[in-house]
């Protein structure tokens, strides 16, 4: 059976969302772990952004004339972000993930830099053995988390505009030591149509913390409580898809305040990387910061 990984164009939408919506809830319902893609219609949504956006490169493989997987690789910044990768289930263990896999790390190492990251799921033992085989390295333990919103409006939140980047920027290179101003601009001007709006915490007009909610986000703040501020009240107004966080759980302090704040374990998964990797602001120098689910 002949393989071809081919650039993924939008007229794919519909059998790559199918496959994007099928792999997920196949590998989560083995495992019994909540959807990540709980319906074809986000699945459709995200195939839609991964192959209309140009800060994102995707790639589909095509066995014997139909589409069996699509992988792609985010570009906004510095790092580059991989995921998702989604293999037709009655396609899977022949091959096909791997050959994906290979050509979008060939792709972003000659195309866009040495920093490639992605996040990998904790109970997904294939995938794990997959990413490590091609060099790949845990750098992090991380927690998916629910998030409670706050119930009452803190002044000191509000939602950002693109006056604020540099002061976000400044901020995130300090804490985690790659700027992520592109792929923060993007939500700052698109955010509020998926309900991924991006908020600061402001005090004494200094910019304390600032949050992407959701799986797609991240989050970046000079302290525990700046950062849980920040994050539950951008949840306020979320959707429920916007309602996650990625926690490092190396970070005691933030993961057991946001416990105590009745946020909820979903799952653990672990931040991979390849090439040239600093770690974030240590917890005890009182910083938090959270990745999204590219990198």
């Amino acid at each position: 059976m002949s393989l071809q990984i081919v650039r993924a164009t939008p007229d794919q939408v519909p059998e790559l969302s199918r496959i994007i919506f099928e792999a997920f809830r196949g590998i989560h319902q083995r495992h019994n772990f909540p959807l990540d893609v709980p319906s074809l219609e986000l699945g459709t949504l995200m195939a839609g952004m991964l192959t209309g956006r140009p800060d994102f490169y995707g790639v589909t493989a095509i066995q014997d004339g139909k589409i069996v997987g699509s992988n792609f690789v985010q570009i906004s910044d510095e790092v580059a972000g991989i995921g998702p990768i989604t293999v037709d289930p009655i396609c899977q263990s022949r091959g096909v993930g791997r050959a994906l896999m290979q050509n979008i790390v060939d792709w972003a190492l000659k195309n866009h830099g040495p920093m490639v990251r992605l996040m990998q799921d904790g109970f997904n033992m294939a995938s794990l053995s997959l990413y490590t085989s091609m060099g790949f390295a845990v750098v992090e333990p991380i927690a998916l988390m629910e998030l409670e919103p706050a119930e009452r409006v803190d002044a000191s939140v509000r939602p950002l505009t693109c006056d604020d980047l540099p002061a976000c920027d400044a901020l995130c290179r300090r804490v985690i030591k790659v700027s992520r101003k592109n792929e923060l601009r993007f939500f700052i001007e698109h955010g509020s149509d998926m309900g991924f709006v991006p908020h600061g915490r402001f005090k004494a007009g200094q910019l304390a913390a600032y949050v992407v909610p959701g799986f797609l986000g991240h989050a970046v703040a000079e302290s525990t409580d700046d950062f849980l501020v920040a994050i539950t009240q951008a949840a306020r107004n979320a959707p429920a898809p916007a309602r996650k966080v990625f926690l490092p759980v190396r970070n005691n302090d933030l993961f057991r305040q946001a416990l105590k704040r009745q946020m909820r374990v979903v799952k653990l998964m672990s931040l991979m990387a390849l090439g040239p990797y600093e770690d974030p602001m240590l917890p005890s120098t009182g910083a938090a910061w959270s990745p999204s689910i590219e990198c």
